[in-house]
């Protein structure tokens, strides 16, 4: 046996060392010197078995006792660094009863084990405790059970990286209480007597215990978060209370039913049904749940509503992308589940300031989304972000429509939803079914909800606004597209008219103006229809074709009054990756700003240039020209042009053509010398690349 006792002194100073170590730098948060409650008096126990018998004479039955009552002490204290690990308040009679409970344990058990002055023995070596020892052991197993619980809920509600640092905390922490668990129902087993050898196992996995949490201690950075949830509190409470309940009311049974003739009726049987059905009707009374729920938010936890659980809820549900339907519903929820109050209705204001529309209702309200009211609640609410009480309307002026508001929705409390000093709508709570007043707390966790949906619908608004302004902005863009186009058609139309007289009896020409008109006429249709299906994406119908042929049909679609001013000068042409439709519209939008340039007897020079891996193609005229001053300022500016009945589309028009196909237009000129305009487009790997792109 003397080797036991040389573990339990290494067990008293490993134990002792790690208390003072741990009270000198607190990596444990709160709980930190809290666990020194646990630590010093389990390390006591193990210093009087391991150096108590050196002055002692056997038996040491005075010894097994007093490092019984400091393992009472142990778990009483273990309890409390429990809950300071877990963030919850650290006063309160609901935190210091386990150890006023284990005070008058330990008084009890003095005062009943010694019988002047004798301890009681049995043969086989047990302290006899009576019953201060069975109760003592029924303590000890309820709190080993309540604290291995919250452990367990702590480890199952940490991060990955608290996890790492407090692990072997927690194991420590399941050692110590493991062997408690198994120290008291021994004792239950022996109708409360103290087997020494128990005490020897307690204090070596107590060692082992201390090992576990120096690794933890080393490992932890003082900012890990452990934690239980509200929710998980409930349960493990529900299901402690339940079984306590039916292990109290089977005992119960069975003594009713020893007194009782049971042969003749299942007394027992009944009375356990009985218990049964008290149980249920308990359970399932709401004011007494939330009564019970508001007394442990009250005495237990340090807040009494969950915010981490709403935030993470209201992050994930409450988002600006969903409809303002769908976020209030998840909000109703959400208070609903936090306060337990039934009846909540969600209200935003529309364009008319004055206007409220329902979006979402809970409980007994009668009223149905979609309900409007109309009423000015602007000044009133604007001054305060906090809900308000009817008590608090009541010291406002014209407060009558309001609170009359408040009387036919069953609230309680209103809520403004408040966003860059904009009132958004309103939330209307409910009373507590607990019959309790919302306090401050209450109060602030609405403000917290309120203020990140306000933020959300204000967000909703703004982005159902930009996305209005961006479609109205594409469908004016498009809009000038078309009318440009009708424009150049007009023109061409135009040019015709103007050289009839003088070639009318020309067969040639009659041919060509023929021709010239059916094929406008065509396209005046395709941009008709492409006004029924509008979309904003150019150059979608890509393919490899001959640039140069795209220019000798757009050539030939002019009449000849036109094309008598136009020179060519083709270079031999790879294949480029092109719309033919964009491209054609493209040259011919600048043959025609070209001719109304330059004079009657003006040249248009269009050329094609190979440059290996790009391709030029230039129209070049000896027109008007261009300041420099427009052609850095304004010469691709939608709406802004030289020509008096120009709309100062066509080469903005043109440059969003040639982007779309990974090309690129310039342009060079000079008042009273003309014009060059170069057309760029990739070919080779950029057009391969784009023609991937496309088929994708």
């Amino acid at each position: 046996m003397e080797y036991i006792r040389y573990v339990e002194g290494i067990a008293f100073i490993g134990g002792a060392a790690l208390g003072i170590l741990i009270a000198a730098t607190p990596r444990f948060g709160f709980g930190s010197r809290r666990m020194l409650l646990l630590l010093f008096p389990a390390c006591l126990s193990a210093g009087v078995q391991a150096f108590g018998p050196a002055f002692s004479e056997p038996p040491h039955g005075g010894l097994h006792i007093a490092s019984f009552a400091l393992v009472v002490f142990a778990a009483a204290g273990g309890y409390s660094a429990c809950r300071a690990l877990q963030q919850q308040k650290t006063g309160g009679i609901y935190t210091f009863l386990p150890g006023i409970i284990a005070a008058a344990l330990v008084a009890f058990l003095f005062f009943t084990a010694f019988d002047l002055g004798e301890i009681f023995i049995s043969e086989g070596n047990y302290v006899v405790l009576g019953p201060a020892g069975y109760i003592s052991a029924i303590f000890l197993l309820i709190i080993s059970v309540v604290v291995l619980a919250n452990t367990e809920q702590m480890f199952r509600h940490c991060s990955k990286s608290a996890i790492w640092e407090l692990k072997f905390l927690f194991l420590g922490i399941v050692t110590i209480y493991s062997a408690i668990i198994y120290l008291s129902s021994r004792m239950l087993l022996y109708s409360g007597s103290l087997y020494p050898g128990d005490i020897h196992v307690l204090n070596i996995l107590f060692l082992i215990a201390c090992i576990l949490i120096a690794v933890s201690w080393k490992r932890s950075s003082g900012k890990a978060y452990a934690g239980v949830s509200q929710s998980a509190f409930y349960s493990f409470i529900t299901l402690l209370g339940v079984g306590a309940y039916l292990i109290t009311t089977g005992v119960f049974a069975r003594l009713i039913g020893s007194q009782l003739d049971n042969t003749v009726l299942p007394v027992e049987a009944l009375v356990f049904i009985a218990a049964i059905i008290g149980l249920a009707l308990l359970l399932l009374t709401t004011s007494l749940r939330h009564k019970a729920r508001a007394w442990m938010r009250h005495n237990i936890f340090a807040g009494k509503y969950d915010y981490r659980q709403a935030w993470i809820e209201a992050a994930g549900l409450i988002r600006a992308t969903d409809s303002q339907e769908v976020a209030a519903s998840a909000l109703a929820k959400i208070i609903q589940k936090s306060m337990g109050t039934a009846d909540i209705s969600v209200w935003v204001r529309r364009w008319n300031p004055n206007r409220l529309h329902l979006l979402s209702v809970t409980g007994v309200i009668e009223a149905a989304p979609g309900q409007e009211e109309e009423f000015d609640i602007a000044e009133l609410l604007m001054d305060s972000a906090a809900p308000l009480s009817m008590k608090d309307l009541e010291i406002r002026e014209n407060t009558a429509g309001i609170m009359e508001f408040m009387k036919r929705f069953r609230a309680t409390l209103i809520v403004p939803l408040l966003s860059s000093n904009r009132i958004i709508g309103l939330v209307t709570v409910g009373k507590d079914p607990s019959g309790r007043k919302y306090g401050t707390e209450g109060r602030e966790f609405l403000r917290v909800l309120a203020g990140h949906i306000a933020g959300e619908f204000h967000k909703s608004d703004l982005l159902a606004s930009f996305v209005s302004a961006r479609e109205d902005e594409a469908f004016r863009s498009f809009s000038a597209f078309v009318l440009h186009d009708l424009k150049n058609f007009a023109s061409t139309l135009s040019y015709i008219a103007q050289n009839a007289p003088r070639h009318q009896h020309n067969p040639e020409f009659q041919k060509d103006a023929f021709q010239s008109v059916y094929e406008t006429a065509e396209k005046m249709k395709r941009i008709c229809n492409s006004l029924r299906t509008f979309s904003g994406t150019l150059a979608a119908d890509k393919k490899m074709c001959d640039l140069n042929q795209i220019v000798r049909s757009v050539a030939d679609a002019l009449n000849a009054g036109l094309r008598e001013h136009l020179k060519f000068d083709f270079a031999e042409l790879p294949y480029a990756f092109a719309d033919e439709a964009e491209v054609a519209r493209v040259l011919q939008n600048l043959l025609l700003n070209a001719r109304e340039a330059i004079a009657d007897d003006g040249v248009i020079f269009v050329r094609t240039l190979n440059h290996g891996n790009k391709i030029d193609v230039v129209v070049e005229d000896n027109g008007a020209g261009m300041s420099a001053d427009f052609i850095k300022e304004d010469l691709f500016v939608p709406f802004h042009t030289t020509k008096s009945s120009g709309l100062g589309i066509g080469l903005f028009h043109s440059k969003k053509i040639m982007e779309a196909h990974n090309g690129s237009i310039s342009v060079t000129s000079e008042e009273g010398k003309g014009t060059e305009i170069v057309l760029t487009f990739p070919v080779g790997a950029a057009a391969e690349t784009g023609r991937a792109a496309t088929d994708n």
